[in-house]
């Protein structure tokens, strides 16, 4: 989400052989992708800065600037008209997304296959996606939010 690489960091033993735990990891990212691929293949940064969390008022870096306290609830990918909203913390009820320009049109999780709508409340700038109880995924639920010029 901030135009980065995932590395799996996956090597085989002296005798050659990839070990057995890490080829259970592979086969789990797999199967994460053939559901939530669309979110990763081809997609861009992320809109926002505030996924990055909130500034810590006590900490600067080594050149005296602001540093961020990383939030770990979500993090964003893009394509054109699509926002894809990795939850890695399942929000309690609905999710709320800081403001942006466009308008969300429907709002989907992308693991269900016929792509029903949830509800979704503007306001102001501000939206507010209404999610079920129980997340489709325990380490990462995406969350599509399809966008229109306002």
């Amino acid at each position: 989400s901030k135009g980065g690489n995932y590395l799996l960091n996956v090597g085989p033993t002296s005798e050659g052989v990839i070990p057995q735990p890490s080829q259970d990891n592979l086969r789990a990212v797999g199967r994460w992708l053939k559901v939530n691929g669309e979110a990763i293949y081809g997609a861009g940064v992320t809109p926002f800065g505030d996924e990055l969390g909130a500034y810590d008022p006590q900490k600067k870096d080594s050149k005296g600037n602001r540093v961020f306290v990383a939030s770990k609830q979500w993090r964003c990918t893009t394509k054109p008209g699509k926002l894809f909203i990795h939850l890695f913390e399942w929000p309690v009820g609905s999710f709320e997304l800081p403001p942006i320009q466009e308008k969300v049109t429907k709002a989907y999780l992308l693991a269900d296959p016929q792509k029903k709508g949830l509800a979704v409340r503007q306001n102001g700038q501000k939206w507010s996606i209404a999610l079920p109880q129980a997340a489709p995924d325990k380490m990462d639920s995406v969350l599509v939010l399809e966008t229109a010029a306002d």
